[in-house]
């Protein structure tokens, strides 16, 4: 690690943000904990962020270790920047391939709408989707939303963290990609965590009894990774809201309104009682479930006008 600085710049993957520092798995398969060059230009990148790709010098003699270079992203999860922010975007996750959506049958009860909207968030990000159903131990039963869900191409897999039902599958289906953590506090993403990374410790609390969901959640963004398992794990995901999407485009994102959309009579259709309306007809001859439907309806509801 002595020496000076020159050579060309090592490669590497963003696994932990702070505020003036920053930790680097290097290519080379070694970790550097690296300061940010003042010279770096950030044009077209609103922050560093967990998974991003960058250039960075070893330390020397003189000199800590530094990253000096951000690579393009391919993909990326983001929300609205703080209003006291000069950006407008706040950069969650970069080079993500899907979102993995966690639920649970109970402790929290099942909310197929909480996984509608994460399916949107994936879709309006250009990423996959897994379906991570975990503690099955509590209820083994599939429900009927996840089933169609599944025949919409989604993948579906069952897992008990607790009892180490299904952890195998769960590898399977992420190997080889990256992914990130997403679900309400208390459906057991840390746990999950712990389970397919030994001995790693997300911050997390206890959930509490009563409403089944958690103390706390994680406080920083963290990459967890392991014989070709990548999971990013970083704060905000869970209050993720739809935005960069009008509400006239948020049926796009619905994969399976897709095929009627351009058959409703007027091309503005909003799909909430307008005449001659594609997506409704198909709901009511039961070609599109309800709960889809309702799912849609509330997200539209809650989203600002445009």
């Amino acid at each position: 690690m002595g020496g000076n600085l020159e050579g060309s710049p090592l490669l590497g993957t963003l696994v932990e943000v702070q505020r003036r520092t920053a930790t680097v798995a290097g290519d080379d398969g070694v970790d550097y904990h690296c300061q940010y060059s003042p010279t770096i230009d950030l044009a077209g990148f609103s922050n560093f962020a967990v998974g991003d790709r960058v250039t960075f010098i070893r330390a020397g003699t003189q000199q800590e270790a530094m990253i000096t270079g951000i690579l393009p992203r391919t993909s990326k999860i983001s929300r609205p920047g703080p209003m006291d922010r000069r950006s407008d975007e706040l950069i969650l996750a970069a080079n993500v391939d899907a979102l993995v959506v966690v639920t649970t049958p109970a402790k929290p009860d099942f909310n197929p709408r909480m996984v509608d909207r994460y399916l949107a968030l994936a879709e309006i990000f250009s990423i996959d989707a897994i379906i991570c159903m975990n503690k099955v131990d509590l209820d083994d039963k599939l429900p009927e939303e996840l089933t169609y869900l599944r025949g919409l191409g989604y993948p579906v897999v069952s897992v008990s963290a607790k009892l180490d039902i299904g952890l195998e599958d769960l590898r399977k289906a992420l190997q080889g990609i990256k992914v990130v953590l997403s679900g309400p506090s208390g459906v057991g993403k840390s746990s999950l965590i712990r389970k397919l990374f030994p001995g790693s410790d997300p911050e997390v609390g206890d959930v509490r009894k009563g409403d089944g969901k958690g103390r706390h959640t994680t406080t920083t963004s963290n990459l967890y990774r392991d014989g070709g398992v990548c999971i990013i794990d970083t704060p905000g995901i869970r209050e993720l809201g739809i935005v960069g999407v009008t509400k006239r485009e948020l049926a796009d994102y619905w994969r399976d309104f897709r095929p009627y959309l351009q058959l409703c009579r007027f091309r503005d259709c909003a799909h909430k009682g307008e005449p001659g309306c594609a997506v409704l007809a198909a709901v009511a001859s039961g070609k599109l479930p309800d709960f889809r439907y309702q799912s849609y309806l509330r997200i539209q509801e809650s989203m600002d006008e445009g």
